[in-house]
């Protein structure tokens, strides 16, 4: 891979479980292709749902995609991955999928996708991640979500503006131009 696209990569997390009828999935294949158009490498976990819908939407665009495995899962890489890296473990892949990032963008999930947003939001709020790496989380739910996270913890209020809710993959898409791009 050359040194500009390792250098314009977004990071997209989300549930194993969407297929193509699902909204999510619509939304994640048209968010790829978006940012591929504009030169941004997809990186991902590598399998179904989310990671595939982002995926093949790069790859619709002749994107470049990457997708970070773990040895132990059962399943196949998806075919919309051009570039695959395999990680001995969960922690390792969770840290290769951070350290790619230029830009997180996360969708909806389960608690695999839960801990990624945590881990990376937590990170930026303790500058082991450079600030000015945008965390996008796709769908209004997302905004019900963060209500009942500032109810039920101590989050101070500045951290929450860290994170950027957007309802549609074109908004990441305006938002990186502006930021990776000026």
């Amino acid at each position: 891979m050359t040194a500009e696209l390792r250098s314009k990569i977004v990071t997209v997390f989300g549930s194993r479980y969407p297929r193509p009828d699902d909204p999510d999935y619509d939304a994640a294949r048209r968010l790829g292709k978006l940012l591929a158009e504009r030169g941004y490498s997809i990186c991902t976990g590598g399998y179904t749902g989310i990671m595939e819908a982002s995926s093949k939407g790069a790859r619709e665009a002749h994107g470049h995609t990457i997708g970070v495995t773990v040895e132990s899962f059962r399943g196949s890489v998806n075919p919309f991955v051009v570039e695959e890296i395999r990680t001995q473990n969960l922690f390792s892949r969770l840290e290769k999928l951070i350290a790619l990032g230029q830009a997180y963008v996360v969708f909806r999930g389960g608690m695999g996708t839960l801990a990624e947003l945590c881990l990376v939001w937590n990170l930026v709020q303790m500058g082991q991640i450079p600030s000015h790496r945008p965390i996008f989380l796709v769908g209004s739910f997302w905004n019900r979500f963060l209500d009942e996270w500032r109810r039920s913890t101590d989050t101070a209020p500045q951290d929450y503006a860290l994170l950027s809710v957007v309802t549609q993959p074109e908004k990441i898409v305006e938002v990186l131009e502006r930021q990776m791009n000026p």
